[in-house]
């Protein structure tokens, strides 16, 4: 692989720990199992284990060992598609979080979902994005892109080795949220079909690329969680939540609504914070940009937060002037606001 520049590096994601992953000459070279190159555990102990596993086919051109998923073993000659075992249930919520082994290079490696009408050897001999090609599926681009029907829109940074990918369905609602490293991106789509199977779904071109699930759980919709997800914007209270013995069973089952996180040394380098770290694409941080909503203005917090990523205008104060200004510096202002 051609080594990146250090303008284009700048633009990705740093990892979400500091642990060593091996580069991607020693991948290539090895004749041991890569996913035993790797010994970062980081993040694996955030939750309740894993209940489902990926599904081993021996059509695909990819080896399934565990929880590992290891993509175009020898060499890649088009796209290959693992999905999960078993579909979601449609009365409950949904998150996964996988980690990114390899580093990630070629036509695009996505994360995301699909219907039992997905075809998994559709692209076998082709090199394209995917997952999100049809009204069939839905998907998250190392690209720092998502897609669906065909149509790729932005959706934050780049990302690459070492960064955890997490994703949210809320199969109630028809609600589709990416995370990376436990910092949410937003809803990226509010239309998946609810009577539908659904998969968890991962597809790549990338030849030796490894993807790990590290977590996976489900959970009914109840008053309790739909409560705790609304306490999950104010980090502060979640953290006194913490602290008290007779909700750590209760902490523990929705932990994924305020994942803990563990800053990598670059990211502390760069002075990222809960704002702006993870959700945003911006080379340069905005850190003066600290207005906060006032609780006199109008605003549907919930509205608000589905199409953070889509808005592109915003209106001043004055009522007159009205000025155009990047998603980011408005997700900026508005990431600042949950706090």
């Amino acid at each position: 692989m051609l080594p990146i520049g250090n303008e284009e590096e700048s633009l990705r994601c740093a990892g979400f720990c500091d642990c060593r992953f091996p580069n991607s000459i020693d991948v290539a070279n090895t004749k041991a199992h890569i996913p035993d190159m790797v010994k970062c555990r980081c993040g694996e102990d955030s939750g309740n284990g894993n209940e489902w596993q990926w599904h081993a086919s021996n059509e695909a051109d990819a080896q399934i060992h565990g929880r590992d998923i290891i993509f175009h073993p020898t060499y890649s000659q088009g796209t290959a598609i693992v999905r999960g075992e078993q579909p979601f249930h449609q009365d409950k919520v949904h998150f996964w979080e996988m980690r990114v082994i390899t580093a990630l290079a070629g036509t695009d490696v996505m994360f995301g979902i699909g219907t039992d009408n997905v075809d998994l050897q559709q692209f076998k001999f082709h090199f394209v994005s995917a997952l999100g090609t049809n009204a069939q599926s839905w998907g998250y681009s190392y690209n720092g892109r998502i897609q669906h029907c065909g149509e790729q829109l932005p959706f934050g940074q780049k990302f690459s080795q070492g960064c955890l990918v997490g994703v949210y369905l809320d199969r109630t609602r028809g609600y589709l949220e990416f995370y990376l490293n436990r910092r949410s991106l937003g809803v990226a789509y509010t239309c998946i079909p609810q009577h539908a199977k659904i998969y968890p779904m991962v597809c790549s071109t990338a030849a030796k690329s490894v993807i790990r699930l590290i977590n996976s759980t489900s959970q009914s919709v109840t008053l309790q969680l739909l409560a705790f997800r609304a306490l999950a914007k104010q980090p502060h209270k979640v953290e006194e939540l913490r602290q008290m013995p007779g909700l750590i069973s209760i902490m523990k089952s929705y932990w994924f609504l305020a994942p803990p996180v563990r800053y990598s040394r670059c990211s502390k380098e760069n002075e990222l914070d809960l704002g702006d770290e993870a959700v945003l694409s911006s080379a340069k941080l905005r850190l003066s940009r600290k207005q906060k909503y006032t609780d006199d203005v109008n605003i549907d917090d919930d509205d608000l937060y589905a199409n953070a990523h889509k808005i592109a205008l915003w209106h001043s104060d004055s009522g007159d002037e009205e000025y155009t200004t990047s998603i980011h510096e408005f997700c900026d202002e508005y990431f600042h606001y949950l706090l």
